[in-house]
């Protein structure tokens, strides 16, 4: 399902053997950082409107909920690929289109496609409320109510927990990540949450994914310090801190994993009643996103 590595390591970015050598060459003295490393190879694929079409009819208001609750955790342990990404790609390169080529471009299509169950309620419909929402509900099918049993499991899994981006760590902490930063492209993402395959969120993501590393290694989606040259007793508590948050993180994608297997059933069978042939792939492709 995720298609990655979770790593302790002494450098932020995948080095080459050559690279490591040259390093290693010039340091002096023992390294005094260790890094929990979290990184995607694919993104898996999430095609999540059929799934929210079915919610909507046990509660105009659960679609919204469970999006919002599903999406807020996902983003706790990497980078989530959504319709709002695809908005941000679409509204740059629209900018530098006439009239015609407008109406005639996917791009338009971004925030046509998005599900009115979504639109009605997304600024207003936020994570507590959301989540008070998936308490209180109780789904009539047993799809939906799976669905909300572990979306609540995997929320409960991540409570506590923030999503540990690069750009959380301080100069301070770890001098010279700023530079680092600053020549690194944005993280790959581990998901891409679509309405349907082959709508404009995936026209999007195909687009960015073509350029994706091109500039600049990629961030990692996870990078969690580990100070070697402290105290024996803050030792032990930051490497206490790192592995609560990676227990964290494999409890939580596990109960995701389960979400997903569900959504994708939905997405079949709206496909064999639309008689529809799906064209997901089932292995990475160029675009950088696996079904399964």
């Amino acid at each position: 399902m995720w298609v990655g590595d979770l790593r302790i390591t002494d450098s932020l970015f995948e080095l080459t053997e050559q690279e490591r050598n040259q390093g290693e060459a010039g340091r002096e003295g023992m390294i005094d950082h260790l890094y929990l490393v979290g990184d995607y190879e694919a993104a898996a694929s999430i095609p999540i409107g059929a799934t929210l079409a079915r919610l909507e009819t046990e509660n105009n208001l659960l679609p919204a909920a469970f999006y919002q609750v599903l999406t807020t955790n996902l983003y706790k342990w990497m980078r989530v690929y959504d319709y709002l990404d695809a908005q941000e790609h679409a509204e740059m390169w629209m900018e530098d289109l006439n009239d015609e080529e407008l109406e005639a471009s996917v791009y338009r299509k971004v925030d046509l496609e998005i599900p009115a169950c979504i639109k009605r309620h997304a600024k207003t419909l936020k994570y507590g409320r959301a989540r008070n929402l998936l308490q209180e509900i109780t789904p009539h099918t047993s799809a939906a109510r799976e669905l909300v049993r572990r979306l609540l499991e995997m929320d409960a899994h991540g409570q506590g927990h923030e999503h540990a981006w690069p750009g959380q760590i301080s100069e301070k902490d770890v001098p010279g990540i700023d530079g680092w930063l600053m020549d690194a492209e944005n993280s790959r993402p581990g998901c891409l949450i679509t309405w349907y395959e082959n709508d404009a969120i995936n026209a999007c993501f195909d687009e960015e994914a073509q350029h994706m590393g091109e500039n600049g290694p990629c961030q990692p989606n996870v990078a969690l310090p580990i100070h070697l040259d402290v105290p024996m007793k803050r030792l032990d508590e930051e490497v206490r801190r790192v592995f609560d948050h990676a227990g964290a993180m494999l409890c939580s994608l596990a109960s995701a994993a389960k979400i997903v297997e569900i959504i994708r059933d939905v997405y079949d069978e709206y496909l064999r009643e639309h008689r529809i042939e799906s064209g997901l792939p089932v292995e990475p492709g160029a675009a950088g996103v696996r079904e399964e």
